[in-house]
């Protein structure tokens, strides 16, 4: 099992609220990776699989979201 802790800030969307990554949990070839993240409303730590969360968009990364307009910049 491997823990990473992203060095930058990954604001995401879940189920459960938007919130930011704080781990990450690989547990292997045949196991899907486990994000820790923290609901910004409650504080609450919940895990999740890459089908639950959605990363939000920041144009520094060139992460645009829907909006591919700005593609071209």
């Amino acid at each position: 099992m491997m823990i990473y802790e992203p060095s930058n800030r990954l604001e995401v969307s879940t189920p459960k609220g938007d919130g930011v990554v704080w781990l990450c949990l690989d547990y292997g070839h045949e196991t899907d990776t486990i994000y820790t993240i923290i609901i910004n409303d409650t504080g609450e730590l919940w895990q999740f699989t890459h089908r639950d969360i959605i990363v939000k968009p920041n144009i520094t990364f060139r992460r645009y979201g829907k909006d591919t307009s700005m593609d071209k910049i």
